[in-house]
């Protein structure tokens, strides 16, 4: 019976080693698992970090499409506005294209007459008598008068 005391003593011993070896195993896993946690808070922590980084960044997107949404309304309004000033600008050309073409009849017209004029002038400058001819004419009427007063007096 010995023997067999020994042998489950054996057989104990060795379940004791191998107990020890998966307690040591156990410990090795409860470490490496602390470490996985410590890992997963970690990573948890990081996570949190960019979830809160990517609310900012959601909030900055959202005030940006604000922002251009208002410059397109801007735009459109200075569009708007800038399309109403051509409209005036395109009428008042018009109108000022009517009033040139009218003006230009004006001095075609105002040509005409001041070529007819000219002519006139000419005509009128040729045939009449300039100072010259007034004071030979005054001469020779005064010598005139002197002969007929000395053909009537002698």
């Amino acid at each position: 019976m010995e023997k067999t005391l020994n042998k489950i003593m054996d057989k104990l011993d060795s379940l004791d080693q191998k107990i020890d070896m998966v307690d040591q195993k156990v410990n090795s896993l409860d470490q490496k698992v602390n470490s996985l946690d410590q890992k997963v808070n970690s990573l948890d922590q990081k996570v949190n970090s960019l979830d809160k980084k990517v609310d900012s960044l959601d909030q900055k997107v959202n005030n940006l499409d604000r922002k251009v949404n208002m410059m397109d309304e801007r735009l459109t309004d200075e569009q708007k506005r800038q399309g109403d000033l051509l409209h005036q600008l395109i009428n008042t050309v018009a109108a000022t294209n009517v009033k040139i073409s009218e003006t230009n009849e004006r001095m075609a017209s105002l040509e005409t007459k001041v070529d007819s004029v000219v002519i006139e002038v000419k005509e009128i400058k040729n045939s009449m008598a300039t100072k010259h001819d007034l004071e030979y004419y005054d001469q020779m009427i005064s010598e005139h008068s002197r002969q007929i007063y000395k053909l009537k007096n002698h």
